[in-house]
């Protein structure tokens, strides 16, 4: 799993002023699923590339209880495509630089650009997404001899605020995917405000966001759109995608709802399973 940012601002190298990460070292961060690595496969006055490389161990995620994704347990995509693990990884090993905490810098709008080898989803859905915060997009389908493929590569650049790519990537990277490898709750929905609070609510997008964000709950989601005044129906390819969610997720989602509106403070999850409700 694979990111890559670059500028042309000159120096280029204030890009490592920018992320807190020197050019001339590589880093190492550990994170619950794996080991994000940093390194600076260019760096000169001209150009300047910094890359942020995540190695998932998939064994890990199985230990850890996760059970809700498509393919085989140890044998899936989690290693590979952009996801909610990756936005994680984002966060940890970015957070001073998609706060913005150098001001003087950090409040420059630079060109950029950031590659990913592959997310999941169609050309029309990453266009969908990125090119209405001004986003030059390219897109190319990741080859699969064996069936269609779900896997785009993408390369984004702008001329924007390092911190506002960062949030972008971060907030619609699991919308893409369309999965998170944790339960959603009241949380995330003020993580997505915040995260989303200067460009979100103009979205045109925002409904298919919110709902791809937020797991589908319509407890959560709903609300939401609302203090966005958003009135109308979901369209009917939005409607679809929300038809697919499964019926064990819908049940857990029932289930958690009702702990919650009777105000256990300690549940008891008992039968076979990794204890995926708690």
């Amino acid at each position: 799993m694979l990111l890559t940012l670059t500028t042309t601002h000159r120096p280029a190298t204030d890009l490592g002023f920018l992320l807190h990460k020197h050019p001339e070292r590589v880093q190492e961060f550990s994170l619950p699923f794996g080991t994000a690595h940093v390194f600076y496969p260019e760096a000169t006055e001209e150009r300047c590339t910094a890359a942020l490389l995540m190695d998932v161990d998939p064994v890990g995620l199985v230990r850890r209880g996760r059970s809700a994704f498509a393919l085989a347990e140890y044998v899936n995509d989690r290693p590979y495509v952009a996801s909610s693990l990756f936005s994680v990884a984002l966060v940890t090993v970015f957070k001073t630089a998609m706060e913005g905490k150098r001001p003087e810098l950090a409040a420059s709008a630079l060109p950029l650009e950031a590659s990913l080898p592959a997310v999941r989803g169609s050309e029309e859905l990453v266009r969908r997404l990125f090119e209405p915060l001004g986003y030059a997009v390219e897109v190319e389908p990741v080859a699969d001899e064996w069936a269609a493929t779900r896997y785009v590569s993408l390369r984004l650049s702008g001329t924007l605020r390092l911190s506002e790519l960062l949030t972008h990537l971060y907030v619609l990277l699991p919308v893409l995917d369309d999965e998170k490898h944790y339960w959603v709750d009241d949380s995330e929905v003020e993580k997505l405000q915040r995260r989303g609070a200067d460009w979100l609510p103009a979205h045109p997008e925002r409904g298919l966001i919110a709902r791809r964000y937020l797991k589908h709950e319509r407890r959560l989601y709903n609300p939401l759109l609302a203090s966005f005044d958003e009135q109308e129906p979901a369209s009917p390819r939005e409607e679809a995608v929300e038809e697919r969610v499964s019926l064990r997720d819908r049940r857990l989602g029932t289930v958690q709802a009702v702990l919650q509106a009777s105000g256990a403070r300690r549940v008891l999850d008992l039968g076979c399973g990794p204890g995926a409700l708690l």
